[in-house]
């Protein structure tokens, strides 16, 4: 059993100029297969523009994979809004990567203006319309 520290990031950032929104398939089907063989679970979301993603697992493995998010090329502008340890267990021990493709919803802009717990709680209340892969 790993009993290494657990920690979670919550980000948002602009799809890159000359990346077009289809490429959130390929990152979606990418994260799945990543995440799910490094014990990592979370939740995508994108609205055409922006992505907002919550992520959690291994601190060193999450740790490891802020920075990748931070080196790709599709993302523009990763601001952070929580990054630190995540007390009490996973909130998504079964999703791999969910997504919403939210365009036209304001859950993006809602999540950027709360404080970190309640961007968490607006994820949890929207989990019925994720494809949870």
């Amino acid at each position: 059993m790993n009993t290494e520290a657990l920690s979670q990031f919550a980000y948002y950032s602009h799809l890159a100029d000359g990346h077009k929104a289809n490429c959130v398939g390929t990152i979606i089907k990418s994260a799945r297969v990543f995440n799910a063989s490094h014990g990592i679970t979370g939740v995508l979301l994108f609205d055409g523009e922006r992505f907002c993603q919550y992520i959690e697992g291994a601190s060193a493995t999450l740790d490891a994979l802020v920075e990748r998010i931070r080196q790709d090329d599709r993302h523009q502008t990763v601001i952070t809004l929580l990054h630190g340890p995540l007390p009490g267990g996973r909130r998504y021990p079964d999703w791999s990567m969910a997504f919403s493709d939210v365009d036209g919803d304001a859950i993006i802009d809602e999540m950027i203006s709360s404080t970190p717990h309640e961007a968490l709680a607006l994820l949890k209340d929207r989990h019925l319309t994720l494809d949870i892969g």
